[in-house]
């Protein structure tokens, strides 16, 4: 994945959401452990000492559970629901100064990730590249190979929704409309791409003719 374009900002703000549920999700599932043992432990016999000492595991735990949601929350809180791909601030309501400023950034971002993506030595990124950069090769995805056959269908479907001309090559400009509509998928054209954003269906005619008309301002 690139490091310096819309994927590799993506994979980036993905990893970093996804990290916060995992640690979340480990904690609590620790947590939920250690309860369920203390319960067992509660319906023996127990002498003082060790009633005590397990009120005092019990309520450690209820502090431990309640910092993890605190923790949890802040982090959500403060990664957002989407993530800002413009350098710089911008007044999106003027058009003279934003347009400009996002096609340059689009452009930029594009680049980047063709620039990771090329393999081949050839101008433009072929479907073995896109593909290669999105799931890798058979042997080292950690797909079966029915998940990874049907992952590589999707990408295809993808690529050739972005591929606009129908070449078979993906070009700057192209990857430009994609990123824009990617964007505006949630309603807005602001330079921040939303959670919800990220869940659909690149390969659909709606969203096929949105990089189109994107496509017409973003040279």
């Amino acid at each position: 994945m690139s490091t310096n374009g819309v994927y590799g900002l993506m994979q980036n703000w993905l990893n970093s959401h996804g990290n916060a549920v995992n640690e979340y999700t480990s904690t609590m599932n620790r947590i939920n452990n250690e309860l369920n043992e203390i319960f067992q432990l509660a319906q023996g016999e127990l002498t003082k000492q060790q009633a005590e000492e397990l009120t005092q595991k019990y309520n450690d735990l209820r502090i431990e559970y309640l910092e993890a949601e605190l923790n949890y929350l802040k982090g959500q809180k403060e990664a957002g629901y989407s993530f800002d791909f413009m350098e710089g601030d911008y007044d999106i309501s003027n058009a003279q100064t934003f347009v400009p400023a996002y096609v340059e950034q689009t452009a930029k971002l594009a680049q980047g990730d063709m620039n990771a993506w090329e393999t081949d030595g050839e101008e433009g990124i072929s479907l073995e590249e896109y593909t290669a950069a999105q799931l890798g090769s058979p042997n080292t995805s950690n797909l079966n190979d029915e998940q990874y056959e049907s992952a590589k269908a999707y990408s295809t479907a993808t690529f050739n929704a972005i591929d606009i001309d129908g070449d078979g090559i993906l070009e700057k400009n192209e990857l430009q409309g994609f990123y824009a509509a990617v964007d505006n998928a949630d309603g807005s054209v602001d330079g921040k791409i939303s959670s919800s954003s990220l869940g659909i269906d690149y390969t659909s005619d709606k969203f096929k003719t949105n990089i189109q008309e994107f496509q017409k301002y973003l040279t």
